[in-house]
């Protein structure tokens, strides 16, 4: 009985280990109670046996046996439903009871129990496959393992139970992402802790040259890079376009990353290998919140790029109107040309952006000027095909917003201003009671005045430490008793 079942157990084992679970055999295909004799009579259609050349003495001990066998390959599907479901009793019963292998692939990712279970955060069900043989060292289609998963939802529990046993916590993906990128970039800052404190690394770069520190500046994760500054991280680190994470951060409009990496000492200076400084980025972005605090810092409003661009030019370049306005309004030149004699109004026009080029003119820009190959404004719309748009831009068919808006406010204040009389008391008001009153000084009492003329100057006497209710000691010093005893008062 006990050989019967072992090659029984093998046989299911490589059975189910080889054979991926398919949609249309599972409806064909139940759980069943097959006792030995129907095993022998359907060998053929049950695809069951137990192993050829069995003695006949054994065969009285497998005909009392009752197996109770999930029908081949529902075996993995039990298992797989199970885990989605969290069902940490079912996962236990299959694992137990049979001997499916937990390290099964489902389709189409590829990824096995352990995988879902983490991605789900089921932890217990997590422990259970661990503690089954699970390997915690798995990678899907996509080169992630159980950490990864972990990860990406932010279990930290689970993340501590596959620490246990995984052996590599550096494992990069297709992406070349490691389970610490994943949890900055998603800002799950205790996984992040308990991966650095056994020692992953905090300075990997991915394929594209990216470090933690620039996901969470993507995201916006201040506290993850307040963790990583605490830890040694270097956050002027550079990716393969040279972007550093405040770059980042001003790009995907990270006020408070921003705001968290200058205290930090990064420098707004650096650009990136073309020469864009983070304000480019916001600019470019119209990040017009991060770009202003730049600005307070340092950032130079005509501040160039590599190619000379202004903050100007790439915000008209790429539609960023709120930006371009509020530049505008600063008092920044709009015919300001870069290497290639271009202002920001040839790259509007020829980019398409109708609102960004009537902003443009709206601030005294010029449709005269040329560039560097003779075409002015109008010329390079032709170029890009949108001479027909800049021409209801010109003529205000396709305004600025915010120049619409801050010449209805001027019309109005024109239109309803206040009688002289207001205006008077409106500007008298806002200077009159702004002066400091003169400070009154208080009579001296008859007591101070005839200690003055005795020679006695109060405001050179010591307090000591005085008794609570002797307010004239208080006042005077606990010495003034004794003087007091010495004057004529009349």
């Amino acid at each position: 009985m006990g050989e019967v079942g072992r090659q029984t157990g093998t046989y299911l084992q490589t059975y189910v280990t080889e054979t991926l679970p398919d949609e249309e055999d599972n409806k064909s295909l139940g759980n069943e109670e097959i006792t030995v004799d129907a095993v022998q009579s359907t060998r053929s259609e049950k695809s069951v046996r137990f192993g050829d050349g069995t003695p006949d003495s054994e065969k009285t001990d497998r005909a009392e046996l009752k197996i109770s066998v999930p029908a081949n390959r529902s075996l993995s599907t039990e298992l797989v439903q199970a885990t989605e479901r969290g069902d940490t009793s079912a996962v236990k019963k299959v694992l137990r009871s049979t001997n499916v292998n937990p390290d099964l692939k489902w389709k189409p990712e590829q990824r096995s129990p352990l995988q879902m279970a983490c991605g789900y955060g089921q932890h217990t069900v997590v422990e259970e496959l661990l503690t089954a043989g699970a390997d915690a060292n798995q990678i899907d289609n996509g080169g992630r393992t159980p950490l990864h998963e972990a990860c990406q939802g932010g279990h930290a529990r689970c993340v501590s139970l596959l620490l246990e046993y995984v052996q590599d916590f550096d494992r990069q993906d297709r992406d070349g992402q490691s389970a610490v990128h994943i949890a900055a970039f998603q800002g799950e800052l205790k996984c992040l802790v308990l991966l650095a404190d056994r020692g992953a690394q905090l300075i990997l770069e991915d394929s594209k040259g990216r470090q933690p520190s620039h996901l969470a500046a993507m995201r916006n994760h201040k506290k993850v890079l307040e963790f990583l500054f605490e830890r040694g991280v270097d956050l002027e680190c550079t990716d393969d376009l040279g972007k550093l994470p405040l770059h980042c951060a001003a790009q995907f409009g990270g006020i408070e990353s921003v705001v968290s990496l200058l205290e930090r000492d990064s420098d707004l200076t650096l650009g990136d290998n073309m020469g864009n400084l983070p304000g480019h980025y916001a600019a470019w972005h119209d990040r017009l919140d991060c770009l202003r605090f730049l600005v307070k810092q340092g950032t130079s409003l005509i501040a160039t790029q590599g190619e000379g661009k202004t903050l100007a030019h790439v915000a008209a370049l790429h539609g960023a109107v709120n930006v371009l306005h509020w530049l505008y309004e600063k008092s920044v030149d709009p015919n300001i040309k870069d290497m290639y004699g271009c202002t920001a109004g040839h790259y509007a026009a020829e980019a398409g952006k109708a609102d960004c080029f009537n902003c443009y003119l709206q601030h005294d820009g010029s449709l005269d000027i040329e560039n560097n190959k003779g075409d002015t404004p109008m010329a390079s719309a032709k170029r890009g095909g949108h001479p027909l748009l800049m021409e209801k831009a010109i003529k205000n068919e396709a305004a600025c917003p915010l120049c619409v808006k801050t010449y209805k406010r001027v019309e109005w204040e024109r239109a309803n201003q206040p009688p002289p009389v207001v205006r008077e008391i409106t500007s008298t008001s806002r200077v009159a009671y702004t002066s400091p009153l003169p400070k009154q000084q208080k009579p001296p009492t008859e007591l101070q005045q005839s200690l003055a003329r005795h020679g006695y100057n109060l405001k050179q006497v010591p307090k000591s430490k005085l008794p609570t209710r002797d307010l004239a000691a208080r006042y005077f010093g606990d010495h003034i008793h004794d003087k007091l005893y010495k004057l004529n008062l009349d």
